[in-house]
């Protein structure tokens, strides 16, 4: 659906790949031909514990599977440097702002804290004018894939989708696992890109069930040539801004070790991968017999209210040359995983319940009733609190809720409880109806860690579908040591 904007007219999930036999899935079509090798997107590492940089935005040249086009660019580059940092050190960003709309950067699923000049969403960068951000990493922050976007309500839709979103990693997420040390690493940020008159669509014209073009770090459809038994570590993070990706690599196995920058307490199983917008995959692919494996974005529906996309390529897996001598053994065995905090169990000081609700025509979108108002705070939270938040979707399609600052446990799904595998910070909320075993609407129960004292000030929750959280699903959250708390 097309969204109308209120305001202005703008899983990462870490699996091990083991590679199975299935008959029928070793494409070896070499009459095919492949697409471009695969590139990583730049990447730039702190340095003395200081990574410093300075992003013009602006409308730039681009090409997408030799399609030309104009759109608003961190530098130039429709895949942005991905930056590489640790825990304890200090992200220095200058963004210059030469657009002719309002910009900002969110620094999605840090836990940081949100007092200007450090995760602020509620920064607004006017045209020909610039601002220096200063984000401090915790020394005890979570190793993982994390990433960084335009977050300007009104106009985020179209600013991600324009290209204004790029990667972020944090620390060694295989840091525990020795037998790793030395593969290969592939980042993949998965993006598609809508064109209209050789431009994207303006806003409140982006349609996400219209033809678009899927893209990895840009490319389409790249090839990535591996060794039979060869073992890469791959980490995958949808930047976009709408859709979701439901992901298969042709007769392949699963393994997930991580999730949105949280590294999981055992090894899970997949067939598939299901990456809500916004969430972060990472992934140690082990390849099989030669040949060549697509790794696809089946086709998704979002509900009867929703859109539809999806049935695309991403990447191509070419398998050749002499066999790796003995390759790695996977799963990794429990025993390797450090202990994760099961938040389930935690004493809960607070039950709320959050609604998740749109118009009939599905051209705004609620909170408890309540459009978004920057100006309001509509929860307050108490630093060293545990919380149980009852997530509610009335109406028919999928939504992605989101927290800043903070991680979460999912305790239960339509009434099912889940088993513990680890904390995230993006989670998929059914529609009414989807299942047809649970009346009424579709609710998923989390349990939220307020506990760190570095998340003090303003932030926000949300659809993390872009047309959605534009055009109201998005809500303001103030924690303090006490509340009432006081105007940050």
């Amino acid at each position: 659906m097309c969204y109308l904007p209120k305001a202005f007219t703008l899983s990462v999930v870490v699996i091990i790949i083991s590679f199975f036999s299935v008959s029928g899935c070793n494409n070896n079509n070499n009459g095919t031909p492949l697409g471009p090798p695969f590139q990583n997107p730049v990447q730039i590492s702190s340095v003395n514990g200081v990574l410093e940089i300075t992003y013009d935005a602006e409308v730039s040249p681009a090409e997408v599977d030799g399609q030309p086009f104009m759109s608003a660019q961190y530098n130039g580059m429709l895949a942005p440097p991905t930056l590489r940092v640790n825990p304890g050190d200090t992200i220095r960003l200058t963004l210059n702002n030469f657009l002719d709309m309002m910009t900002n950067v969110h620094y999605h699923g840090m836990n940081v804290s949100p007092l200007s000049p450090s995760d602020d969403v509620f920064i607004m960068i006017t045209p020909n004018s610039g601002f220096e951000y200063e984000v401090v990493i915790p020394e005890n922050h979570a190793e993982g894939m994390y990433y960084y976007h335009a977050h300007l309500f009104g106009i985020t839709d179209f600013q991600i989708m324009s290209g204004l979103s790029g990667g972020l990693i944090v620390g060694d997420i295989l840091e525990p696992f020795p037998q790793l040390e030395g593969i290969t690493e592939q980042i993949m940020y998965l993006k598609d890109f809508q064109l209209m008159d050789g431009e994207i669509p303006p806003e409140g014209m982006i349609n996400p069930s219209a033809p678009t073009n899927f893209t990895v770090n840009g490319q389409t459809n790249p090839t990535i040539t591996m060794r039979p038994g060869e073992t890469q570590f791959w980490q995958l993070g949808n930047i976009g801004a709408d859709l979701y990706y439901d992901l298969v690599l042709e007769g392949h196995l699963f393994y997930q070790i991580e999730r949105d920058g949280n590294r999981r307490n055992q090894t899970v199983e997949r067939n598939s991968i299901l990456m809500p917008t916004s969430s972060r995959v990472g992934v140690l692919v082990q390849a099989n017999e030669p040949g060549r494996y697509k790794l696809r974005a089946r086709k998704f529906n979002t509900g009867p209210q929703g859109d539809q996309y999806g049935g695309a390529t991403l990447l191509t897996v070419k398998v050749e040359g002499e066999p790796v001598q003995d390759p790695i053994t996977l799963p990794i065995p429990m025993n390797q995983f450090p202990p994760v905090e099961n938040l389930c169990e935690q004493v809960i000081a607070v039950d709320r319940t959050i609604e998740f609700s749109e118009s009939a025509d599905g051209n705004t979108f609620f909170i408890n009733g309540k459009e978004f108002d920057p100006a309001r705070v509509d929860t307050e939270v108490k630093i060293g609190d545990f919380e149980r938040w009852t997530i509610t979707n009335t109406s028919e399609e999928l939504h992605v809720f989101h927290i800043h600052l903070t991680d979460f446990v999912v305790c239960e799904v339509n009434g099912v409880q889940q088993p513990f595998v680890g904390q995230q910070d993006t989670v998929n909320i059914p529609y009414r109806g989807q299942d047809p075993d649970f009346a009424g609407p579709g609710e998923v129960v989390i349990v939220i860690d307020f506990t760190d004292p570095i998340i003090e000030g303003k932030a926000v929750y949300h659809c993390h579908i872009g047309g959605h959280e534009d055009n109201g699903m998005m809500a303001v959250f103030e924690a303090c040591a006490e509340p009432p708390c006081p105007d940050f």
